[in-house]
């Protein structure tokens, strides 16, 4: 664990510039303000006179100055989560029936939904607006929603792996816990609740890259578990949750 101590800035900016971690890498910091000392866990984005950038886990840019820092130490770039295979498939199915995931508000803001399904109700009842291809309510009245659907699920830290990014995932940022991403043919929409991230994936020749996106951006937010909605195919570090039993 390196000690950053009070020296003159040409001599503190040797010793920083060479021992501090790499940007991307996951850190706890100690730092200190007028209320005392303060420990920050998140990712260091780089280094320059002014001092340490960094994201913290809201995605928050956070800017400290070197005489403010104390002491670091790395901790895992993704941490272990829960055994995604023991969760609650009921509360799953809540989650991936989020309106975020499938109900863009601002479609003309969003220029990487490509997904029809997102953009206004059924052109066959325009007085319906729920998006084109989610069942209407009569067809709702027997099943909960989202009990249909395949759900993936894996650990965060198994899909990624303990390597540190070439680029961080907050170009993926779209506010309120909320994520978006279109590569190729694919796209795909997250969010992030609690310990938990739903995927819905629009499948296509790069949806793998898709969720790999999104699944960093939901680590950088502090998820430990991710789930994929929206393809029957099983992507690679994935398993199927089964239903749960009535």
């Amino acid at each position: 664990m390196l000690r950053l101590v009070s020296r003159d800035e040409e001599e503190r900016d040797e010793c920083v510039m060479s021992d501090l971690p790499l940007p991307g890498q996951r850190i706890a910091l100690r730092w200190r303000d007028q209320d005392g000392p303060r420990e920050l866990i998140g990712y260091v984005c780089g280094m320059g006179p002014d001092g340490l950038a960094m994201l913290d886990r809201t995605l928050a840019p956070r800017l400290l100055a070197w005489d403010t820092l104390e002491s670091w130490r790395g901790v895992p770039q993704v941490p272990r989560g829960r055994d995604p295979l023991a969760a609650d498939r009921a509360l799953l199915d809540r989650m991936a029936t989020d309106h975020r995931l499938v109900d863009d508000r601002t479609p003309d803001h969003d220029p990487m939904d490509h997904n029809p399904a997102n953009h206004g109700p059924a052109e066959d009842n325009p007085a319906d607006h729920r998006p084109a291809g989610v069942p209407r309510p009569e067809a709702d009245a027997d099943r909960t929603p989202g009990a249909d659907a395949v759900c993936q699920v894996a650990r965060l830290c198994d899909l990624l792996g303990p390597a540190i990014p070439e680029q961080g995932p907050e170009a993926y940022d779209t506010g309120g816990d909320t994520a978006a991403c279109a590569l190729g043919t694919a796209s795909g929409r997250a969010v992030v609740v609690g310990e938990w991230a739903t995927v819905r994936l629009t499948d296509g020749d790069r949806a793998d890259e898709v969720v790999t996106a999104l699944a960093r951006w939901a680590a950088y937010r502090d998820a430990r578990n991710v789930q994929l909605r929206g393809t029957d195919r099983v992507l690679a570090g994935f398993t199927v949750l089964p239903l749960r039993r009535t």
